[in-house]
């Protein structure tokens, strides 16, 4: 469970809050906003949500002894988490690398993992989650969005009660992470790659201007998992060839 709560009508950002109050406040501490005017998404996008209607939070984390190498482990334990809370549900979700999460070709929750380092180990970690839940309308310029709501064919949910659920869901890996290192990461490794969006499935892929300074290029591939060392995508090429993908250096298509 979390160590405490800040309930917000409206905020800039609650990553923003988060970074601000890393210092005065405790591990597990959440910052939630049922609107938030400058939300932040992965690429430096703008997180859009309608007010409300979704789980819209950052949590703090402090996980000092987790070294600075194993920091992916973090974002893993929150991906996995939001996938276990969608089973619960009934969805059957996927962790489009590295941790956006989409029911079929939809996404449904976007994410923003910000670490901060004090030496070789992680000091905090601050886990921005967009999740939506009730909104069944979105803008044009999103592209495939969907909702818990709109996947299940239900009525509205209840906001509190399902954060409540989704916390319990990533904290609990958090705290298995945190007490049993070795373990829980190679735990969280197997579900992660198991759970691949379109893993061994071959589709259409961009390797983009930033891998090794090149042209964006449209190819064939097919992804084959993730290399444990470096958290880089492995993508298979037609003829065999494995190539290893930072993120920004590769852009699905969709």
């Amino acid at each position: 469970m979390c160590h405490k709560l800040y309930w917000m009508e409206s905020t800039d950002s609650t990553n923003l809050d988060a970074v601000r109050g890393k210092d005065a406040n405790d591990d597990k501490t959440v910052w939630f906003a049922e609107y938030q005017s400058a939300g932040k998404g992965q690429r430096g996008n703008k997180w859009s949500s309608h007010r409300g209607e979704n789980l819209t939070f950052s949590i703090l984390l402090k996980p000092t002894q987790i070294a600075a190498a194993g920091q992916y482990a973090i974002s893993m334990a929150c991906a996995v988490g939001v996938v276990n809370y969608l089973g619960k549900l009934g969805l059957q979700a996927k962790v489009k690398w590295p941790n956006d999460i989409y029911i079929a070709d939809r996404k449904i929750c976007g994410m923003l993992i910000e670490n901060f380092l004090d030496g070789d180990r992680l000091s905090v970690s601050i886990c921005g989650i967009g999740l939506n839940v009730n909104q069944k309308e979105f803008p044009d310029n999103i592209p495939n969005p969907t909702s818990v709501v709109r996947e299940l064919g239900c009525g509205e949910l209840d906001i509190r009660k399902e954060l409540n659920s989704l916390l319990d869901s990533i904290l609990e890996l958090y705290d298995n992470l945190c007490n049993d290192m070795e373990g829980t990461t190679q735990m969280l490794w197997n579900f992660f790659e198991e759970h691949l969006y379109r893993k061994d499935i071959w589709c259409e892929f961009e390797q983009t201007e930033y891998f090794e300074g090149g042209e964006p290029m449209r190819f064939e591939g097919c992804i084959r998992g993730i290399d444990r060392k470096s958290a880089r995508i492995v993508i298979e090429k037609r003829d065999g060839h494995r190539e290893l993908y930072y993120f920004k250096e590769i852009k699905y298509i969709i």
